[in-house]
């Protein structure tokens, strides 16, 4: 269960800093002051009155908003670093103290674990044949 909440964690900052790097613009079509079209990263369709217009002409009444979003472009790495100024004389004397010297002068019994092979069955006799 632990490891299912961490792997949906993980999931989940991933994609947060996908979302927090990304940019994208967002396009809006007004005419007058009513909101005609809004789109996400593409262009904003235009109202029939301002498509009917020559290209020459532009229209006072109709007005394009383009908001860009823009994402982190540098991310910062950061290390933790912390220093324990702890003297050499104390390392030696608990790594003297509490380190059980006995069990580096233990040999393992190699033969402890060993499992010998099963006794193989005369499949002749079993199954009845025999060269003749």
């Amino acid at each position: 269960m632990k490891s299912f909440f961490s792997k949906i964690g993980s999931i989940s900052l991933a994609f947060f800093v996908l979302v927090s790097t990304m940019s994208f613009t967002i396009d809006a079509h007004y005419c007058g002051n009513i909101l005609v079209d809004k789109a996400i990263l593409s262009k904003a369709q235009t109202c029939e009155m301002h498509q009917h217009m020559p290209s020459e002409k532009e229209s006072s009444c109709c007005d394009n908003e383009v908001e860009t979003i823009e994402g982190q472009d540098i991310l910062q790495f950061s290390k933790a670093e912390f220093d324990l100024d702890i003297p050499l004389e104390f390392t030696v004397f608990s790594l003297i103290y509490f380190c059980d010297l006995d069990v580096f002068e233990k040999q393992i019994d190699e033969f402890q674990f060993y499992n010998p092979p099963q006794h193989s069955l005369d499949l002749q006799l079993l199954n009845q044949v025999f060269l003749i």
